[in-house]
């Protein structure tokens, strides 16, 4: 059966399953470096957020799969684990989702060019999830950034994030 998507949507879509992989690595990094800061809540989050970008991997994974395209595995950088403040942390998160949103935005606008509607449809999904996390990265380096000048309100703050976290989330991860 051939290729039915364009090249260059096919090279970006092996390219995006590496971004989501090396996403997922960084966020689980992260999950490390906040628990030995004692910011339980932030490192379940980013855990959280490790699995999601995990998980989108292997939806476009599939959607290659489904459409008879060449899934190839290209290398993942390890991941910075030496973060000094929480600060530098939701400042990376928020570079890092600004350069998701860029790299997902060029796919559907390959997608476009090369009349994939197919990936089209699947980049929507992806374009209206990654809105939604760029723009909570923002909110939460915008709250931490308040929220840090005392040792209480870095705990009140890891609270808040926790608060995010399904309830459930800590006996699916055990």
């Amino acid at each position: 059966m051939p290729l039915v998507f364009g090249k260059r949507v096919h090279d970006a879509l092996n390219k995006q399953i590496t971004a989501e992989m090396t996403s997922s690595y960084t966020f689980l990094s992260m999950a490390n470096v906040f628990s030995d800061m004692g910011l339980v809540g932030c490192s379940k989050w980013a855990m959280l957020q490790a699995r999601d970008r995990l998980e989108r991997s292997m939806r476009i994974y599939s959607h290659m799969r489904s459409r008879n395209g060449k899934v190839r595995f290209l290398q993942i950088q390890p991941p910075k684990q030496d973060w000094r403040a929480p600060l530098h942390i939701f400042e990376e998160i928020v570079r890092m989702e600004q350069g998701v949103s860029s790299a997902i935005m060029l796919l559907y606008d390959y997608a476009l060019g090369d009349k994939d509607f197919q990936s089209q449809t699947l980049l929507m999904w992806f374009i209206e999830d990654q809105i939604g996390k760029e723009s909570l990265a923002e909110e939460l380096l915008n709250r931490f950034r308040k929220m840090q000048t005392t040792d209480l309100g870095v705990f009140m703050f890891d609270e808040e994030v926790n608060n995010r976290v399904p309830k459930d989330y800590d006996k699916e991860i055990q």
